[in-house]
């Protein structure tokens, strides 16, 4: 029962120390010419957290607020457009670039995660399961259109969330056309970008995605950097276990943890 409590205080200790001795800073100046990505899903008050709910699903509240602090202190929070510009060097930025997105459209989007972003200044991109806004626990589209009134953008994480190296042509296709479809009809903004049920995509779901998308975001873990390949980005998964403090965060940003 204490094995978990113990290993959590040590890699927060070892994480401490990284940051204090300055690997941290260090291992940032080699991502000087690239950017990060960041892949949250929930965002959980202390007393939403519950067993049922695997730890790599969420960050509470006050763990978001200690990275939204330092993402503001240290980077540059960009969206997933003004990634593409950068990309392709027609922008420039004089910290780090990093976008903050969220996969599935969970209504904790809106009551905890969102009120933190206003506080500090900074935009999001939520990838959404089109048919599954307005069921309980996800978003709905008026929590949509308010969030993007106010600077949030909104992407596809097709209609109903299968896993794309199962499903045939057709409806691989009609996975992501009917999701970009359906954003297209309630949003005035709607995103350009795509992001893949878990990560998982074949050579078809690829071909489809380079299709109907400008971008597509995968799990696979690093940095981004001109060159690589729009249509499977990788991005940083972050989840309360390991960045539950600012320097697991930290260290976390920068592939220590």
């Amino acid at each position: 029962m204490n094995r978990l409590p113990a290993r959590e205080h040590l890699r927060s200790a070892y994480a401490q120390v990284l940051q204090g001795i300055g690997v941290v800073d260090r291992s940032r100046r080699a991502l000087r010419n690239r950017s990060l990505v960041l892949m949250y899903h929930r965002v959980l008050a202390d007393h939403e957290v519950s067993p049922e709910i695997k730890p790599g699903m969420y960050v509470t509240s006050h763990a978001f607020e200690r990275h939204l602090a330092y993402l503001a202190d240290n980077h540059d929070v960009v969206g997933l457009d003004d990634l593409h510009e950068w990309l392709h060097g027609r922008r420039q930025y004089s910290r780090i670039p990093c976008v903050i997105t969220f996969d599935d459209g969970w209504a904790d989007n809106y009551t905890n995660a969102f009120p933190l972003l206003k506080k500090y200044g900074l935009s999001a991109t939520i990838f959404l399961i089109t048919d599954e806004i307005g069921t309980p626990g996800m978003l709905t589209w008026a929590q949509v259109r308010e969030m993007e009134a106010a600077g949030i953008d909104f992407g596809s994480h097709t209609a109903t969330h299968p896993v794309l190296t199962t499903t045939d042509e057709p409806r691989t296709r009609d996975e992501l056309t009917r999701s970009r479809e359906r954003l297209q009809r309630e949003l005035r903004r709607p995103s350009r970008w795509f992001c893949y049920p878990k990560g998982a995509y074949n050579d078809q779901a690829l071909k489809i995605a380079r299709e109907l998308y400008v971008g597509a975001l995968s799990t696979r873990e690093g940095p981004v950097a001109p060159g690589d390949d729009l249509h499977h980005l990788r991005r940083i998964g972050i989840h309360n276990d390991v960045t539950r403090t600012t320097a697991l965060f930290a260290c976390r940003l920068v592939s220590l943890v």
